[in-house]
């Protein structure tokens, strides 16, 4: 499938009142040719930009503050921590590219190249934070592109690549105010080698962005290109994931697995795409997964094109009344799948929340292997079933089911 369309961003607003803007040029390993470094003994004008952040103290410049990197520059050893209490989403502190060429790239061999929220231990809620086309590059051994530590709003990522590190992004939120208010748009999280994204959010979008090759070292069935657990209000939306949890070929762990305790879930017109997998690489799998109760209330599956998975294309458990809707699933693999299977993995445990009265209706599903194949099980009590088209054999690569 095509890219996601680039998602219209929103005009940034315009910077407040004693709001600072510093240009920054370096030209470490990986920048264009032609590049012209800065001196941080310049005043960091777009004519006279400085090298790097050294003697900028971050966390003290007002709301709305932008700090502006060339294209076509690189910068080694990058990490960046911020807890500036001056930030807030609608002033946030801006990290964004000026001039022409190729994104900044920041390289990070090591630990994390942002670090969102302070130090651990942090309640402060500190946000929000801007990050716009930027290439961040962990070089195969860094941990983290971003970490968002505990307690941190109002985050947006904007036409920024994050590859090659442990995580993309994780988040480890905390009490009392948690991860709030992610917004990520038109990115590229790729090749890193446990997880595009991990953790805990609320109040988060991710939207027309591609998530490609990750999970990519041992394809662990623990490892997913998403992996959500706990929130409230989170959508995710126009996005493709390719070729993620791939191991010689085959993808043998996750893609989007969402556990924990979720209240507003929307999965919508995203893309999943294999071309062979094991029987353990799920699509999106919304399931119990711990020890502790789970339940997943609110959640809505809808328009999504789910192709070459494993066992299951679509699958839920602890998730009373989830809505199944116009997905099209595509297997066209020897194996037999469940196209939609609820309640999945034998159900949920003694105390997750029951299952009950699924919404499935409007799927097409095509499996080019009739036998072992199911379309739609949804043994729970309360189901509605309607209008689920089931096509195989040779009529399962025509019509409305060619890719």
């Amino acid at each position: 499938a095509p890219a996601p369309a680039p998602a219209p961003a929103p005009a940034p607003a315009p910077a407040p009142a004693g709001a600072v803007t510093y240009y920054f040029s370096d030209c470490q390993a990986g920048a264009a040719v032609g590049c012209l470094p800065g001196s941080n003994a310049n005043p960091g004008t777009q004519a006279a930009p400085k090298q790097n952040l050294s003697g900028i103290s971050v966390n003290t410049l007002p709301a709305g503050s932008r700090l502006l990197f060339a294209r076509g520059g690189a910068w080694a050893n990058v990490a960046i921590s911020l807890e500036n209490l001056n930030a807030t989403p609608d002033a946030p502190l801006v990290f964004d590219a000026f001039g022409s060429g190729a994104s900044p790239l920041f390289r990070t061999a090591s630990a994390n190249t942002f670090q969102l929220g302070g130090r651990w231990g942090n309640t402060s809620n500190d946000g929000g934070y801007a990050i716009r086309n930027i290439r961040l590059d962990g070089m195969g051994t860094a941990d983290r592109g971003l970490w968002l530590v505990q307690n941190v709003r109002g985050i947006t990522l904007e036409n920024v690549d994050i590859e090659n590190y442990r995580f993309g992004i994780e988040s480890s939120a905390g009490t009392p105010y948690r991860v709030t208010g992610l917004t990520i748009r038109n990115s590229r999280i790729s090749n890193n080698r446990s997880m595009g994204i991990l953790g805990s959010y609320s109040d988060s979008l991710i939207e027309n962005s591609t998530f490609e090759g990750n999970n990519n070292i041992t394809g662990s069935t623990g490892n997913h290109a998403i992996y959500f657990s706990h929130g409230d209000r989170v959508t995710i939306r126009n996005n493709n994931f390719t070729r993620n949890s791939v191991v010689n070929g085959s993808c043998i762990g996750g893609n989007v697995t969402v556990h924990g305790v979720v209240d507003g879930l929307l999965i919508e017109g995203n893309t999943i795409r294999q071309t062979a997998s094991a029987i353990s690489c799920y699509g999106f799998a919304i399931t119990a997964g711990y020890t502790t109760a789970e339940s997943f209330r609110n959640v809505v599956v809808r328009g999504n094109t789910i192709i070459n998975v494993g066992m299951t294309s679509i699958a839920a458990n602890a998730s009373p009344g989830i809505v199944v809707e116009s997905n099209k699933i595509v297997n066209t693999q020897a194996a037999g799948q469940y196209g939609i299977w609820i309640p999945a993995n034998g159900g949920a445990d003694s105390g997750d929340a029951a299952d009950g009265n699924p919404i499935v209706r409007n799927n097409t599903i095509c499996f080019a292997q009739a036998q072992g194949s199911v379309g739609v099980s949804a043994n729970v009590q309360g189901a509605q079933l309607t209008n689920n088209t089931v096509i195989t054999g040779a009529a399962a690569s025509t019509g409305v089911c060619a890719l």
